[in-house]
């Protein structure tokens, strides 16, 4: 039997394709605010948006009749046609945005004209008007939206936390004030001022001022027009390329977008500047003639489709490397200072011994190489950047092939050895490539020949989980290739991974520390600061989050409208700046979500641990070793794995390696 659903029902499926967090409501009723011709947009929001989304304008407003007809499904002002769909020139036009988000809430509009003596207001709940009234407003509308998806509990409970949903309104209101720089947007989450942008002309100092003076300072304008697509690109310096795509936006119409496609011809405007797998920082701004770009083909107007994407692919790509060529930045990559190898490559030098000891040869000839390269004495025949860049990747090319046909013969006189005692290479080990770490120092795979037991072997499994004590009954006999501590088990050998090893006990200190709310703090004399977005700034005024960050010995604060000022950080971090790693954390955070307090703490925790220990390389004498094993038995619950995910030890019976030798 066929039943025609009731227009309630119908009003929550379409709130299903149209509400998928509370930013989807801030982005329609912004979008609406912008076509009715409003100059300044104010946003509030309460518990992420759930319990309270408020948006103002000072637009045109609607007459009573239509402050009641909008809420009917398929309302709208903005088409009369079908072919008005083919030149559109607003924001929104599908007509069910506002019953869709009314049958889900507690909805009530207020709105005025120019010209009317009083507002109208509308309050309507799970889609029934429930009162029509006039009332004093000034001119334009303003829309309340509370208890969002209140009637519907299976889809409230999706919501992400409330930090999370407000750190996406802010990244929302972000974007609409990038393509819009002649609007004046303001927004609060609870109360709370978490974004202000006033009005301006230019659309470069407006995106200027959103990234951030640290970006600011290293991107550029470029425009150009192409087979009728008009391209504005504000492109970053290389240096500021990223792991992920979150530092592009692209605007199609002044809509932001997600086009695998677009991003694609952005990377390669950049060319070989940036490395493969990273992304630079770019704001693109596409214009297209009426009926080129067909925007009805998401709900949320998310994608679009090209009717040329060649055409207009091409267009942007050619802008950006027209902006790229006349960057001041590139001037600097064909200059007598090149760029080190690994802000090109993406691949960072290996760290050597720090007492001097050499490493491998393999990280030694690596590292000569990349000296001799970043003092510019390679002696290019083409000092163009293009030439400069293509004479690294054949270098890097030939050391890798030169490593390979090492490695090879190394194989071969292994073979060798291997045939003269009967037995073949592959039963006896697997060295290749794939198993030299960064620092080109071998290591063991779990998976390999030699880490496994036969099932007859009664021995431990090569990363079985060790006993309570088992540490201090090693004899500790020394490092392999300094990276791994080499013990006599008693019937077994058992290899260390030092880092792993050191990093875990390093963690369960901190984590002991932090919640005792003893966190090793070092206090800085002046407090540095780092640029944010908005987001990132959101992030760090939050109620709890600057606690959080105190457990580990982080103390920051929100510093002017783009910087936050960092007045302490942990103390004992042996490599890197532990202000960067608080950069990248934000990053992270602003761009996923930040999660819970606890998995935040957790988190942090780790990354200072890895900062603080010995690392691969790093020479260690016999009592610092056996500190190191006696630190392990310390721990309650250690387990075999270390903090990410790789094994601790190597277990190898006796009866094993006797097997391995044929006796």
């Amino acid at each position: 039997m066929i039943a025609v659903l009731p227009a309630h029902v119908i009003d929550q499926i379409a709130a299903g394709e149209v509400i998928e967090r509370p930013a989807s409501v801030v982005k329609e009723l912004v979008d609406n605010a912008i076509d009715a011709g409003a100059r300044t947009i104010s946003i509030e929001t309460a518990a992420g948006g759930r319990a309270l989304i408020r948006v103002s304008d000072d637009g045109s407003g609607m007459s009573a009749e239509d402050a009641v007809r909008c809420l009917e499904r398929h309302a709208t002002s903005k088409l009369r046609t079908v072919d008005d769909l083919w030149g559109l020139a607003s924001m929104g036009f599908r007509g069910e945005a506002l019953p869709s988000i009314a049958s889900v809430s507690r909805m009530t509009l207020t709105t005025r004209r120019d010209g009317d003596l009083a507002a109208t207001r509308v309050v309507v709940e799970a889609s029934k008007v429930i009162s029509v009234d006039e009332c004093g407003a000034p001119v334009g509308t303003t829309l309340e939206v509370a208890d969002l998806l209140r009637n519907l509990p299976a889809r409230l409970k999706f919501l992400k936390a409330e930090s999370t949903e407000a750190t996406h309104i802010t990244e929302l209101v972000g974007r609409v004030a990038m393509s819009h720089p002649a609007l004046h947007l303001r927004l609060k989450h609870n109360g709370r001022t978490a974004l202000e942008v006033p009005p301006d002309r230019d659309g470069f100092a407006r995106a200027q001022a959103l990234l951030g003076g640290r970006i600011a300072a290293r991107i550029v304008p470029a425009t150009g027009e192409e087979s009728g697509v008009r391209v504005t690109a504000y492109l970053g310096a290389p240096e500021l390329a990223q792991a992920t795509a979150r530092g592009v936006q692209l605007f199609v119409g002044k809509r932001p977008i997600r086009d695998r496609g677009l991003l694609h011809a952005i990377t390669m405007g950049y060319g070989e500047l940036v490395p493969r797998g990273r992304y630079p920082i770019a704001v693109v701004l596409l214009e297209l003639p009426a009926g080129a770009v067909d925007f009805n083909v998401h709900p949320q107007k998310h994608e679009v489709r090209f009717v040329d994407a060649n055409a207009v692919h091409a267009a942007v790509r050619h802008v950006v490397q027209a902006g790229v060529a006349a960057a001041p930045w590139r001037a600097e990559l064909g200059g007598a200072s090149p760029m080190p190898l690994h802000v090109l490559t993406g691949v960072a030098p290996p760290a050597l011994p720090l007492d001097g000891t050499p490493a491998t040869p393999l990280a030694q000839r690596y590292a000569a190489q990349l000296r001799q390269r970043s003092q510019g004495t390679l002696g290019f025949d083409d000092d163009s950047p293009r030439g400069w860049a293509a004479k690294i990747k054949d270098d890097v090319r030939a050391s890798r092939a030169a490593e390979r046909a090492e490695q090879r013969a190394e194989r071969e006189a292994i073979d060798d050895l291997a045939r003269a005692a009967g037995r073949e290479l592959s039963e006896l080990t697997a060295v290749d490539s794939d198993v030299l770490d960064n620092g080109g120092h071998a290591r063991f795979e779990t998976g390999s020949s030699i880490a496994r037991t036969d099932a007859g072997n009664r021995g431990p499994s090569p990363t079985s989980s060790p006993t309570a004590g088992y540490f201090s009954t090693l004899t500790y006999l020394g490092q392999l290739d300094l990276t791994y501590l080499v013990c006599d088990g008693g019937g077994e050998l058992v290899l260390i991974d030092q880092h792993a090893a050191h990093e875990r006990v390093e963690l369960e200190r901190l984590r002991y520390r932090a919640g005792e709310r003893e966190a090793s703090v070092q206090r800085l004399l002046f407090p540095t600061t780092l640029e944010a977005s908005p987001a990132e700034l959101e992030l760090v005024a939050r109620a709890g989050f600057a606690e959080s960050l105190a457990r580990v010995g982080f103390e920051v604060e929100p510093f002017g409208k783009t910087t936050v000022a960092v007045k302490a950080v942990p103390a004992g971090m042996r490599h890197g700046d532990p202000t960067q790693l608080l950069r990248k954390l934000l990053g992270e955070w602003a761009d996923d979500g930040a999660p819970s307090d606890e998995e935040r703490v957790e988190r942090v925790l780790a990354e200072i641990a890895c900062h603080s220990v010995v690392r691969a390389g790093d020479r260690l004498s016999s009592s610092e070793a056996e500190a190191l094993l006696r630190g392990l038995d310390a721990i309650e619950h250690l387990g075999a794995i270390g903090p990410h995910g790789r094994p601790i030890l190597l277990r190898l019976p006796l009866s094993e390696i006797a097997r391995r030798f044929g006796r």
